[in-house]
């Protein structure tokens, strides 16, 4: 047996439920607890990023993702154009978690801290959330942008 697979199998026997909660979930990464859990997914062509660390009864999280860069006037002035509106849009309407870098990089940010306990249900609503939020900013700005995926 692997010494991924032995860790797998210890942690599964040392849980009183044979489930494997995401405090778990970091040994068996070999990541330790106090760094939190990093994980990245990829939605529309644009790759996020997310470090979530627990507190005693808090969560923090950071949603990070890069959107690509703005095309200059001089490559296409249309879909600058465009894409400047839309990212207008976005950052009223998503409280300024858009932001255009010094080097025409388009940015997605989120930090938050929530009084609740780290938990995988809490991780994934709250990044299903800033997905909905995004989505029709980020389908539009697809027309203008390439997604670093696909670029």
């Amino acid at each position: 047996m692997s010494n991924q697979g032995h860790t797998t199998k210890q942690l599964l026997e040392g849980s009183e439920t044979g489930v494997i909660g995401l405090d778990k979930a970091s040994t068996l990464a070999g990541k330790g607890h106090d760094d939190g859990l990093r994980f990245s997914f990829e939605y529309g062509g644009f790759l996020f990023a997310v470090h979530a660390v627990a507190g005693q009864q808090s969560t923090k999280m950071r949603f990070h993702a890069n959107l690509g860069s703005l095309p200059y006037t001089a490559e296409n002035p249309h879909d600058r154009a465009h894409a400047m509106a839309v990212l207008r849009s976005a950052s009223k309407a998503l409280g300024g978690r858009v932001q255009l870098t010094p080097r025409q990089r388009i940015l997605l940010q989120e930090n938050i801290t929530i009084s609740e306990p780290f938990t995988p249900v809490l991780l994934m609503s709250r990044a299903a959330k800033l997905l909905v939020m995004a989505k029709p900013y980020l389908e539009l700005l697809s027309d203008f942008v390439h997604p670093p995926i696909e670029a």
